[in-house]
């Protein structure tokens, strides 16, 4: 896909560090310019992107945000919602302020960078493309995460609606739903107990937890043009993890000791 982003212009919420910076790293090699929106400085500050203080879950940050994209590139092809936190804890300990948190930060941020990005796409009629990160959490239940698995779950759902409300302006609205993946959430969780890292490997059929430019990479497919005609989907990047039905395998069916024809 060398150069295809040339001449385009993409926000990424939460690209200062992790899968933001690895998405980052990969618009900017295909030529596009790119707008970080992130509460955070960067770990490392890149050639090529924009960094601006903005809080997603604040409707005033976010239009403010946007208008800095009108002023200084005045258009806007692609859209990332990548930011993210976590908060672990069992349903009857959760705080309400982390609930809040964590649902504010996923999927009113989603909600408020698409309806700004939307706008201005429906706009200028040339189309575009939103990538939403959502979670395998998701899909499964882990415990400890519900304000997480809830925000992601909906992620999805919005993807779907915000699909059809768009297709007709040829604008595409997808999601990638990654596992395992190694971040500072990952990090943190391996620090504080509420991860065990050879009880999740044990999990993954792949046997490892992915690099974030393993989940970088098809989010920039779903933003190109190779991928004009999907739209409304999620993308499940998890090394195989849930379509894993069962975890501990017999013997005699794990390939490597098969009997041949047995």
């Amino acid at each position: 896909m060398a150069g295809e982003f040339f001449g385009k212009v993409a926000a990424i919420t939460g690209a200062g560090r992790g899968i933001g910076d690895a998405i980052a790293a990969r618009l900017i090699e295909e030529g596009a310019k790119v707008f970080s929106f992130d509460l955070n400085d960067p770990d490392e500050a890149r050639n090529g992107v924009t960094y601006l203080k903005v809080n997603v879950a604040d409707p005033g940050s976010v239009e403010e945000a946007f208008g800095s994209i009108d002023r200084e590139a005045g258009q806007i092809d692609v859209l990332v919602n990548n930011a993210g936190v976590q908060r672990v804890a069992l349903a009857e300990n959760m705080r309400p302020e982390d609930w809040h948190l964590v649902i504010n930060t996923h999927l009113t941020g989603m909600h408020l960078c698409c309806a700004q990005a939307i706008r201005r796409m429906r706009a200028r009629g040339r189309g575009g493309a939103i990538v939403s990160i959502a979670s395998a959490a998701g899909i499964v239940g882990i415990p400890g995460r519900g304000p997480y698995s809830a925000a992601k779950a909906g992620i999805e759902g919005l993807t779907r609606v915000y699909a059809t409300e768009t297709a007709a302006a040829n604008i595409r609205v997808n999601a990638v739903a990654p596992g395992s993946t190694r971040t500072k959430l990952i990090e943190q969780g391996l620090k504080d107990g509420s991860i065990r890292g050879d009880w999740q490997i044990e999990r993954i059929p792949m046997g490892r937890l992915a690099e974030p430019w393993e989940i970088a990479d098809p989010v920039v497919y779903l933003a190109s043009d190779r991928a004009s005609y999907i739209t409304g989907q999620t993308l499940v990047v998890d090394g195989g993890w849930t379509v894993q039905g069962m975890v501990h395998i017999a013997d005699w069916l794990v390939p490597s000791q098969a009997v041949p024809g047995g």
